[in-house]
């Protein structure tokens, strides 16, 4: 890398990519995904669009858990439904807000991990209490 595209380079905005939105839908749940992608879009200073992507998140997964009840669906079928969402918050939300052409440096995918499986782990061991 010359100096010149290392000097372009520290002018991108450090975002998490729209893969990682995808893995934490997988992993975790729409609602993960979505906090993703309001920190890129604070980090880009809309602050007015990371608001609409929690209320489209909060909708989602309320709206989620419904259709699941009303048709006594597995559990296991939250995983297509996160994919959904991710799909919902990558192809609509980012290109909407972000743009699909958005030049970015990657930001580091580990602080994020480490809340989540955090606040995983305390959900889980609630949740194993009260049974």
């Amino acid at each position: 890398m010359t100096a010149e595209e290392g000097n372009s380079q520290s002018h991108l905005p450090q975002l998490y990519s729209k893969s990682l939105i995808l893995v934490f839908a997988l992993l975790f749940s729409t609602i993960f995904a979505a906090v993703i992608l309001m920190s890129n879009l604070r980090t880009l200073g809309k602050k007015k669009e990371a608001g609409w992507v929690l209320v489209f998140a909060v909708v989602y997964l309320f709206a989620t858990a419904i259709v699941m009840q009303a048709f006594s669906l597995s559990p296991s079928m939250t995983a297509i439904a996160n994919v959904i969402g991710a799909a919902i918050l990558n192809e609509f939300f980012w290109n909407k807000f972000i743009g699909r052409d958005l030049e970015y440096q990657k930001k580091s995918w580990m602080k994020p991990m480490l809340i989540a499986v955090g606040i995983a782990l305390v959900l889980f061991f609630v949740l194993m209490g009260s049974m």
